[in-house]
């Protein structure tokens, strides 16, 4: 199993523009056209990951189902993944295949093995660009919106997130010094899913 490290950066809208800088600055590569990244997260009736993340325990794990370029994720024809995000005190690491079954199944539940049932409670939707900066990618993050799930349905209803985040993703902690002397934002924890679960409990941004 190949861990890889990630590091996150919340950045204030307001403060994108010097971001882009940086990237010119530093001779980076928008490797691809921007995309649109549609997820579905599960959990059980507990929300266990929810509190597992929250609480930094390892290993831990995120379940999703994930489409591209699609904002409506019941579009007929689409493809979909599904991706275990599994963190240990090693890194993290990503299972991804393609889901096979029928997208309305996924809103009846799926059973794994350390969180017994789980189904979808979260949709999360956000543009995201790809660079390469010294032989390290870094994506941006933005125009993120949180959905709740209702009666095994998305609501319409969305809340918009202030921040957009920037990862930092390597296969070596020595590539992180790269970045020590003039990245010129902070690294922080960050959680889509932890973020959206704290939104659309509370109906609105409370960053805002």
């Amino acid at each position: 199993m190949s861990f890889r490290i990630e590091e996150k950066i919340k950045i204030n809208k307001s403060k994108i523009f010097k971001f882009l800088k940086w990237i010119k600055d530093n001779k980076g590569l928008k490797l691809y056209p921007t995309r649109i990244i549609n997820s579905l997260y599960l959990d059980n009736k507990d929300y266990s990951m929810f509190s597992h993340s929250m609480e930094g325990v390892t290993p831990r794990k995120k379940i999703r189902i994930r489409t591209y370029d699609n904002k409506n994720f019941l579009h007929e024809d689409t493809i979909y993944k599904k991706e275990l995000k599994i963190t240990s005190v090693e890194g993290r690491f990503k299972t991804s295949n393609t889901y096979n079954k029928s997208i309305k199944d996924i809103f009846f539940g799926l059973n794994d093995v350390d969180y017994g049932m789980c189904s979808p409670v979260l949709n999360v939707i956000y543009e995201r660009d790809y660079y390469l900066v010294k032989d390290i990618r870094v994506t941006l993050d933005k125009n993120i919106i949180y959905k709740k799930i209702i009666n095994k349905y998305i609501s319409n209803i969305s809340t918009l997130d202030k921040f957009n985040v920037v990862e930092l993703k390597y296969n070596h902690k020595s590539q992180a010094n790269l970045f020590n002397n003039d990245f010129p934002f902070e690294r922080s924890r960050y959680s889509k899913y932890c973020r959206g679960i704290e939104f659309i409990r509370s109906g609105y941004c409370t960053e805002l």
